[in-house]
Formats: structure tokens, C-alpha cells, sequence
């Protein structure tokens, strides 16, 4: 992999706003930033209020200012957890719930024009499964009335995650009659066709 940026704001509980995380392989290293900010400075010349930009050569050349110490707190306590449970561990329920998520879906979903979106493989499986349905938008919309919150993505896909470290199997079964009710007793004509916010 040569780059990859993510965000810290749901599975690591930052909250909007929150940091993100960057990753740049090591070939890329001394490259210039797109975006050039006082943070990616060499530690050397930071300080100094050069009118030239001295770019740090590594990962961190690409930073660009201070970070937010109210949206960096929540980290703290969510890293403590990630480390006590152990990324193997948490990789490993995510792949069960997942893969459980999935086993229902085409037992108990598919007829009612349920499918999935993402490969199957465990090597190229996230923590997501993309649920796909010609009604999506509505589906999501009645789900939320349900308390569950799915992200929705154009045109029919519902992402759903189950998370490892607070969600459970027997939640995950609950997830599935509540989509099997809202599409068998058509729950979702309920909902206007059109889109107006950001799900």
C-alpha cells in the first residue's frame, strides 16, 4: 500500500472534528506536500518563522498544523481500550459478527431483495457490510426509527457495522427482523422518495 488516510471519529469515539490518520509507505518519503503547513516542518526549523517551507521527511512532513487537544482527548481513552482488547482479537469478532451479518442476510433478507454488496473474503472483508436494495433510502430512514443507525450510499447501499468492542450477536439478529419488517410489511413507503439530508 502506498497511502491510506482514515478517520477517528466513530470507532475511536473522536466525534466530529476529530484527528485523522495518515499512512505514507516509505518509497514516498521526501516528496512534497500537497498542502504545506507549519506542522510538517522539520523539528529543527519550526520554530525559526522561515519564509521557506523546510518539509520534515517523512510521514510527518505531511502534517499541517496543531493538532486539537479537545478533539485528540477522547483518543487517549479509546487507544486504551484497542490496546487492552488487542487489534487480533478485535479483528477476529468483527470478521464473526460480519460474517454472521452476512449468513442472515442470505437466509432470512434475500427474498425480500436483500443482497450483498462487498466481497466475502475474509482478506478483503472491513468491518462493513454493504447491504444492497432498490429501496435503500427509504429502508435507512425507517431503520433510524428503529435506533439503528446505518450509513446510506448512493444509489442503493446500506452500510452496516456491527462493532466488535460493544456490538453483539444477538444484536446483529435483531438488525436483521427489524430490515425483514420494515421491507415485508413495506414500513418504507412511509418515507418520501426524496433525499434531504446526509445519511
Amino acid at each position: 500500500m502506498d497511502f491510506a488516510v482514515w478517520c477517528s471519529y466513530k470507532y475511536l469515539n473522536g466525534g466530529p472534528g476529530a484527528t485523522a490518520g495518515l499512512y505514507i509507505n516509505k518509497k514516498h518519503f521526501g516528496k512534497s506536500a500537497g498542502l504545506k503547513g507549519w506542522f510538517g516542518s522539520k523539528d529543527e526549523s519550526q520554530f525559526l518563522m522561515n519564509h521557506d517551507f523546510h518539509q520534515d521527511k517523512d510521514a510527518n512532513g505531511f502534517l499541517l498544523g496543531t493538532h486539537s487537544l479537545l478533539a485528540m482527548a477522547p483518543l487517549e481513552g479509546a487507544l486504551n481500550i484497542f490496546n487492552e482488547a488487542g487489534m487480533d482479537r478485535i479483528r477476529e469478532k468483527s470478521l464473526r459478527l460480519t460474517e454472521y451479518l452476512m449468513y442472515l442476510i442470505d437466509r432470512k433478507l434475500s427474498r425480500y431483495g436483500y443482497a450483498i454488496g462487498n466481497p466475502r473474503e475474509e482478506h478483503r472483508r472491513g468491518g462493513h457490510v454493504s447491504l444492497e436494495h432498490e429501496e435503500a433510502y427509504r429502508i435507512s430512514l425507517a431503520l433510524r426509527d428503529h435506533h439503528v443507525i446505518p450509513d446510506y450510499r448512493e444509489p442503493n447501499v446500506l452500510r452496516l457495522a456491527p462493532v466488535a468492542l460493544y456490538n453483539t450477536y444477538e444484536e446483529v439478529y435483531k438488525l436483521v427482523e427489524i430490515l425483514e419488517f420494515i421491507v415485508s410489511k413495506k414500513v418504507y413507503e412511509n418515507y418520501d422518495l426524496e433525499r434531504v439530508t446526509v445519511l
